[in-house]
């Protein structure tokens, strides 16, 4: 139960850190997602019921504080991004580096092909500009700023 509350107040933390501070880490307008950095963080090292948990339930207040047109695609891109992660739970140090990688690439796009690809299926723009100019920078920028952040924690070395 501790480590409920613990975690649940890392995440509004992150939250939080997203909410007020995201818009400095923007790079041509390419924002990252702590959010999905942090619930890949708690499915790996920590349980995938609390990264489901709290991915839906910081998804939930992501969508209610921005007042999206399409309510509920965050906590479900979050929650399904903390069980693909939770799956590796325990089982991360025993996998190749290269191999960590490519699946943190795969939660990365899983999340970001739902959020993304979801969100701006009914505007004008062509498929191949919203996964060249949107979908694949968000990608590899949260990717960029995961490696660093999961090298300092050392998340994946024995």
């Amino acid at each position: 139960m501790i480590d409920v509350i613990k975690y649940s107040l890392m995440g509004f933390l992150v939250f939080v850190f997203q909410w007020m501070l995201g818009d400095i880490f923007s790079i041509y307008g390419i924002t990252p997602s702590f959010l999905v950095i942090f619930i890949i963080y708690i499915g790996l090292t920590k349980s995938q019921v609390i990264a489901i948990w709290l991915g839906f339930i910081l998804g939930f207040i992501l969508d209610a504080l921005t007042g999206t047109d399409m309510m509920g695609i965050t906590p479900l891109a979050l929650a399904i991004t903390g069980y693909l992660a939770g799956i590796f739970h325990a089982r991360i140090v025993r996998i190749p580096v290269i191999v960590q990688y490519l699946l943190y690439t795969g939660f990365l796009l899983v999340f970001f092909l739902l959020t993304v690809m979801i969100s701006l299926q009914d505007s004008q723009w062509a498929t191949g500009n919203i996964v060249f100019l949107i979908l694949l920078p968000k990608t590899l920028y949260t990717l960029a700023l995961l490696s660093g952040i999961f090298i300092i924690l050392r998340v994946g070395a024995e």
